[in-house]
């Protein structure tokens, strides 16, 4: 697979951005080409696995890039990057704002990047405008976002919150068996006192987030900017039909007690309950077993993996509760047994109306054509906004390509993103 991202693409878009004072458009495309020097791939995308020498060199050049600024700089025991730019009014809990440098393999261009550097230029900007914060502004890298390495996604920010204790990284290990407290040691960090890397919720007043949406309906809808209104927390349940395994040739259609039939029926089932429930609730059948899984074998078990997700807790559960019931009513009709297993369940994070409708006024002032949505992956606001107040702007995905080398947002949708974000800062901060 080509890479679609390329520096001289993006500068080939410079004669379509907006124009704004301290937002400087060749400077976002330039810092972003260079954050994604590291890690390159022979597929065209990016490998910047957590705690690896592409991960921590792109950490590096961010951590120069603040330091250029004037903040104060610190890395905690993790690996978080933290830049502080000191309020009027230090007692007052800060104002936080970032993303993550990490990438999946083969990832593309903007997942993370991008977030990280809108916070980086709109203080920047803000800076250039001597606007002086009342609350102090403090710019977070997180680690390990992804979890593509360990399968510890969000890892940074649940250290941050104190949701990590150091015994658990023995547990966690990539491809080639390296624990990820080994990795951590290897990178010159302090795995066994994460517990210095907790920040108490109560000096955090608003965290912000920028992240392109990996969905296609702010360009569908030809729309500049998304305000989130919450994140969708997944939870999965494991369905098992239990039937019996006979001869596909030999057993009659009436005598058949078929549970990948069963499932079948099942799937198609709970593709139409959402919408029952909410606009914003989702469901998906992403992976399926059958037993003894023969060309010429009635399957005697058929297991359905769903995923559900709504950025409403009560929502979420009603639908869940539909889809057990569905699975239950489906192998009744079939003379088959159906047995539901728990699997992880991270609650949703809605975000409070007031700062929806803060976010959704600064939208309208700078003239975005905008819209209200919810956020169906995860992203690191999930584990500060259960804490404190939190918020996330979406800047357009073209054609919703995501965790891709195809990744692509045109450089005048970064740079609406950038003052969008700004913005949010002065107000937030004020």
């Amino acid at each position: 697979m080509t890479s679609t991202y390329t520096l001289e693409r993006h500068l080939l878009e410079l004669d379509d951005c907006p124009d704004y004072p301290s937002i400087n458009n060749r400077e976002l495309a330039e810092k972003l080409a260079a954050l994604n020097e590291f890690g390159t791939a022979p597929s065209g995308g990016f490998n910047r696995p957590p705690f690896s020498e592409a991960e921590r060199g792109a950490a590096a050049l961010y951590k120069g890039w603040m330091e250029d600024l004037g903040m104060m700089v610190r890395e905690d025991e993790a690996g978080n990057l933290f830049g502080k730019w000191g309020g009027k009014d230090p007692s007052l809990p800060c104002i936080m704002t970032g993303s993550h440098l990490d990438t999946v393999p083969d990832g593309g261009a903007f997942d993370g990047a991008l977030g990280c550097l809108s916070s980086l230029l709109a203080v920047k900007a803000l800076k250039e405008q001597r606007f002086e914060p009342r609350r102090s502004i403090e710019i977070v890298v997180f680690v390990d976002e992804e979890g593509s390495r360990f399968g510890h996604g969000l890892f940074g920010s649940q250290v941050v919150m104190g949701e990590v204790e150091p015994q658990s990284l023995h547990h966690f290990t990539d491809e080639a068996g390296i624990t990820m407290h080994r990795a951590m040691s290897e990178a010159g960090l302090d795995p066994e006192h994460l517990k210095h890397a907790k920040r108490n919720p109560e000096d955090i007043s608003f965290f912000l987030e920028l992240h392109i949406e990996q969905g296609k309906q702010l360009e569908n809808e030809n729309l500049h900017i998304g305000v989130v209104s919450g994140i969708a927390g997944p939870s999965w349940r494991s369905f098992t039909f239990n039937g019996s395994t006979d001869h596909a040739g030999n057993t009659p259609m009436t005598m058949r007690k078929d549970a990948l039939a069963g499932a079948a029926q099942f799937i198609t089932e709970v593709e139409k309950l959402p919408s029952t429930v909410s606009g914003t609730a989702v469901a998906t059948v992403g992976r399926i077993q059958a037993f003894p899984n023969g060309t010429n074998v009635i399957a005697g078990k058929a297991v359905v993996d769903v995923d559900v997700r709504d950025i409403s807790l009560e929502n979420r559960n009603e639908l869940l509760k539909r889809i057990t019931a569905k699975a239950k009513e489906v192998a009744s009709g079939r003379d088959l047994e159906a047995d539901v297993k728990k699997g992880i369940e991270i609650a949703p994070v809605p975000v409070k109306k007031s700062i929806l409708d803060k976010m959704a006024e600064i939208a309208e002032k700078e003239g975005f054509a905008y819209k209200v949505l919810p956020s169906g992956a995860g992203h690191d606001m999930m584990n500060i906004g259960k804490y404190t107040a939190g918020g996330m702007i979406f800047v357009p995905s073209h054609n919703g390509k995501s965790h891709s080398p195809e990744e692509w947002t045109s450089l005048p949708d970064c740079v609406r993103g950038v003052k969008m974000m700004s913005e949010c800062l002065k107000e937030f901060s004020s």
